[in-house]
């Protein structure tokens, strides 16, 4: 059968007439444990539309379909997740609801109700009778074609890091002038965002100082050259062909030949703002410098995450107010900061990429979701298709307001990439290479512990003309 947990109970599922039970493995497929309950208290799914126009839906029946879902997704949990006991209670209740709906009863006895499933649903009594250290995780469902879903895939509260550490054929790569770690850092939706940016921040300065401040205007394409210089050398560091005495050069012209404020005319907020650019300008193309004199075809130099400036504070305000009062000016000067913390991801990925491993508060949050079985997420930077990665994650384990996190260190092969043009990003899917045991559980406990939360926060707690007194 289709699906997607491990030893839930299907059997429910399996009772519905055709047309419904083909509905229910979508539903059980891709909804989660909060739009199940959504679905059940509308009556109704998006999933059922097909149906509805063919031959119009039976409303038991819908309702049936949704409970045999919802069993089938809680029998699925973990007894082990990370929520605290309200929570757990809430699930409880929600199976035994949904129960109810199924077994066409109005009791309100759980004793009841579980000898009423001992017989034709014994997965479903096992998952009400077992204790934690009865745990065990086994797979039900093999593998079908077009069907290589294991687990049902969710997010939780945690952040991540990855590292590209070879190809899929384990040829040895060749390395040009400097060491590349075969990570594609300027790609198609790298080079347009930059692109982008470039445009925007130079019809802003061109409208706003080109006719009235023409040397002022001079002054604002000058930085601009400068963040093209260090994006060129950075764009060769990346692939490893740079030729190191140019870019050396480039890059100390960059720093030893600073900017000439008197086109400003004492204009003294507008020169504050871009010193500070230039002071972290100044700090990228320093810190680039050092890269590459330090590394060689085979080894690259491992430096610091660069720390944060006056401007990094600063640029949330100048956002805000420019919200407030758009200034064409200002928005450069922000289109300015979005190229230099463009600029800086990239630096960060090639020098501090291992360093920044000791220091999860830098990694990203920005994923779409997680199984035991693999992991999806969005990167301006670009990998290729079954190229190995190692994965870093730090999962949030908790089970009351008091945060607890656990690191998980993971190897996964890419098996899929999208090109997300809405997010300027890409999707990048991995499937888990030798998942331990011990991270699978982890993992499991996470998500399904994060889905019913989602679920316990969302609802009403079910209406209580329905609730059980547990």
């Amino acid at each position: 059968m289709p699906g997607t947990h491990s030893d839930n109970d299907h059997s429910f599922i399996e009772r519905l007439p055709f047309a419904y039970k083909k509905i229910a493995y979508q539903i059980i497929r891709n909804r989660s444990l909060e739009g199940m309950l959504a679905d059940l208290r509308s009556q109704d799914s998006a999933y059922f539309n097909e149906l509805k126009k063919a031959e119009g839906l039976n409303t038991q029946d819908v309702e049936r379909t949704i409970s045999a879902c919802i069993v089938a997704k809680i029998t699925s949990f973990s007894k082990k997740l990370y929520v605290n006991d309200e929570q757990f209670r809430f699930l409880e209740q929600v199976l035994y609801q949904a129960l109810n709906i199924l077994l066409d009863t109005n009791v309100s006895d759980s004793r009841i109700i579980q000898s009423q499933v001992k017989e034709d649903h014994p997965k479903t009594l096992l998952w009400l009778q077992k204790n934690k250290n009865q745990e065990k995780l086994s797979l039900a469902i093999r593998k079908r074609r077009d069907n290589n879903r294991r687990y049902f895939r969710y997010s939780a509260n945690m952040s991540y890091h990855f590292i590209r550490v070879g190809g899929h054929d384990n040829a040895v790569e060749l390395q040009g002038d400097i060491y590349s770690s075969g990570i594609k850092h300027f790609n198609k939706v790298m080079d347009e965002k930059l692109d982008k940016i470039v445009k925007n921040y130079t019809e802003n300065i061109r409208l706003s100082l080109q006719n009235q401040y023409p040397e002022a205007y001079l002054l604002f394409i000058e930085v601009l050259e400068k963040l093209e210089r260090l994006r060129h050398v950075l764009n060769g560091i990346s692939i490893g062909i740079v030729n190191i005495k140019v870019a050396l050069a480039a890059l100390k012209k960059n720093v030893l030949n600073g900017l000439d404020y008197q086109s400003l005319n004492g204009n003294i907020r507008t020169e504050h703002i871009l010193r500070n650019f230039e002071e972290k300008l100044n700090q990228l193309s320093g810190h680039t410098i050092s890269l590459l004199e330090n590394s060689s075809p085979h080894k690259l130099y491992q430096g610091p995450v660069l720390e944060k400036l006056k401007i990094d504070y600063d640029v949330k305000g100048y956002v805000e107010k420019n919200n407030k009062t758009p200034s064409k000016l200002l928005k450069a000067f922000i289109d300015l900061y979005h190229f230099t913390l463009l600029m800086e991801k990239v630096y960060n990925n090639i020098s501090s990429s291992s360093y920044i491993i000791i220091f999860p508060e830098y990694w990203s949050k920005d994923y779409k979701d997680m199984s035991p079985g693999g992991f999806a997420f969005f990167t301006e930077f670009l990998v290729s298709k079954n190229d190995i990665l190692e994965l870093y994650f730090q999962i949030d384990v908790s089970k009351t307001e008091v945060h607890e996190f656990e690191i998980v260190h993971q190897k996964a092969r890419v098996v899929r990439i999208e090109e997300q043009p809405e997010l300027e990003k890409y999707l990048i899917a991995c499937e888990f290479i030798l998942c331990p045991e011990s991270n699978i559980q982890m993992i499991n406990h996470a998500i399904q512990g994060q889905e019913v939360k989602d679920a316990f926060n969302s609802s009403s707690l079910l209406d209580e003309s329905h609730a059980l007194g547990l």
